[in-house]
């Protein structure tokens, strides 16, 4: 059961569309199966979450990802919030807590605030049982926001000006971490350039990209920046993901 002001998940409609189409089921029988799991609905309303113009909440998702032989993340498009890792987990807040030995009073505020705040053992069963990587526990930290913004401010300046704020954010090595930011740096700025040297001398051209990064895609650079991290593995040990209050008041 939804609870009352409980957001829903994110859910796409593209994604189960083609799931049901994929099984050759109509929205008939979608319905009626979903009643096996004590969710009780019409063809009209799962017609509506694939044209978009009704979202189904948390129990509706699980509910449907299981008539549609999927993975619940399949249906949201991704899974970037603590909320949405844990619903592709199939894990009710309940048994969640149990596992990770989280009272669930304090669980349901960082998961309704999207920010880990657990201690280094309950932030090692939160990787466990959620299958987190490093970015992932940035993600569940709330702290992508400000990955982005470090690597926003190497297209500015010099990246080893955002080594030592980067470092303590993720825990890991400088070296490895400054080859990072060195490559987004070379590659980001190298792009600009030529966006701006296209549009030179065209009538009416509008540079791709301006010389301090402000038009490159946050999210793009911050894929390039983990695929040339080598999307490491979480380590709960790392000082920086649930303790940024701490760090952003030093």
């Amino acid at each position: 059961m939804e609870l009352p002001g409980e957001q829903r998940p994110p859910f796409s409609p593209v994604a189960a569309r083609r799931a049901r189409v994929g099984l050759h089921m109509t929205h008939d029988q979608v319905a009626y199966g979903l009643a096996a799991f004590r969710v009780h609905t019409t063809a009209a309303t799962v017609a509506a979450w694939e044209s978009g113009h009704a979202v189904p909440d948390e129990s509706e998702l699980l509910a449907l990802a299981e008539i549609l032989w999927c993975a619940p993340v399949d249906l949201m498009g991704s899974a970037g919030a603590l909320r949405e890792h844990r619903i592709g987990r199939r894990l009710s807040v309940a048994e969640l807590c149990a596992r990770i030995g989280v009272p669930e009073s304090r669980y349901v505020a960082m998961e309704r605030d999207s920010a880990w705040r657990g201690d280094e053992r309950a932030s090692a069963a939160l990787v466990r049982e959620l299958g987190l990587s490093l970015r992932d526990l940035v993600g569940v930290a709330g702290a992508s926001g400000q990955v982005e913004n470090l690597l926003h401010e190497t297209l500015q300046g010099r990246p080893k000006s955002q080594l030592a704020a980067m470092t303590r954010l993720l825990g890991m090595r400088r070296s490895r971490i400054g080859a990072a930011l060195a490559g987004v740096h070379e590659e980001f700025t190298h792009r600009a350039r030529v966006s701006l040297s296209w549009s030179d001398g065209v009538p009416g051209a509008r540079p791709r990209g301006d010389a301090d990064g402000s038009a490159v895609d946050p999210a793009r650079m911050a894929d390039r920046f983990w695929e040339l991290l080598g999307h490491p593995a979480a380590e709960p040990g790392m000082i920086g993901i649930w303790h940024r209050d701490r760090l952003d008041a030093d």
